[in-house]
């Protein structure tokens, strides 16, 4: 802990610069993950960690592949590789911290929503509701509301403009919907319990048809997988070993060299980005 500790540090001797310079999109986005990082921060650790990565990489692919055919195809590949992989990883990281808090907010949301038409049903004011649902536990929704309480208590703003600021920087567009519903009710009055109990249930109702097409639309993409990838990989693979046998010319690659680039370079980065397809389809389905 206390190595990370000193390599952050030694990451904001460069990012303090950046801080001068405002950088509101990525404070936004470290913001809406609930990172506790500056900026300048963040840039600079992406940046001077890809830099440590590649060269690490490419001093071991050099001093691993020195004496094999094609040296610079695997160290150059390797490198680059790296390069890209650990550049691309902390934007991908902070974008799955949004995506999962996104996730948690749309599973939890009909519960808290019925737990708040009960709340209001016994006469609570909208701020008490936020005030309840905040100590609950609603997940990533009890934080949102505690951040608006922490507004209001302790910063002494009024409701509305807190929940503005919530409006602003959640990652949910359908939990964004419902603030900006309550907020409108906080300011003209009435209507809260018949919104909260018609809400829930249309949430509630839009959630079982979403798992309904989760389940069909993964039994098709499986079919696709087994069927149309793994067949692909296989075939390729037998035609390589076969074309090797009889002594057929593959071109700048010889039969044994394209076995290992397809079985454990192909094989590995298709499965990666179909799970990533995946991954892409399904991250904004409150399942």
């Amino acid at each position: 802990m206390k190595r990370l500790e000193r390599y952050k540090v030694l990451c904001y001797r460069f990012g303090r610069y950046i801080n001068i310079s405002p950088q509101g999109d990525v404070a936004k986005s470290l913001y809406r993950a609930d990172i506790e990082m500056a900026p300048g921060m963040f840039i600079s650790l992406v940046f001077v960690t890809t830099v440590v990565a590649t060269v690490t990489m490419l001093v071991l692919s050099t001093i691993l592949f020195r004496n094999s055919p094609n040296p610079l195809i695997y160290i150059a590949g390797l490198t680059l590789l790296t390069f890209g992989l650990v550049l691309s990883a902390f934007p991908f990281a902070l974008y799955n911290r949004s995506s999962e808090k996104k996730m948690d907010i749309e599973r939890e949301l009909p519960y808290a929503l019925g737990y708040m038409s009960v709340l209001a049903s016994a006469g609570s004011s909208p701020l008490d509701i936020i005030r309840r649902i905040a100590i609950e536990d609603y997940g990533h929704i009890s934080k949102e509301f505690g951040k608006v309480i922490y507004r209001v208590d302790i910063l002494g703003e009024d409701a509305i403009t807190a929940m503005n600021d919530l409006i602003q920087n959640t990652p949910s567009e359908m939990f964004r919907g419902v603030c900006i519903d309550i907020a409108n009710i906080m300011h003209v009055g009435g209507g809260l319990m018949s919104y909260l109990e018609g809400k829930s249930k249309d949430l509630m109702t839009m959630r079982r048809q979403v798992q309904k097409e989760f389940v069909d639309s993964l039994s098709i993409y499986g079919e696709i997988y087994l069927g149309g990838i793994v067949m692909s990989i296989i075939i390729a693979i037998l035609g390589i070993v076969v074309g090797g046998a009889l002594g057929i010319d593959f071109g700048i690659f010889p039969p044994r060299d394209l076995f290992n680039i397809t079985t454990y370079g192909m094989l590995p980065f298709i499965n990666i980005l179909f799970l990533t397809i995946l991954w892409m389809k399904y991250s904004g389905s409150p399942t």
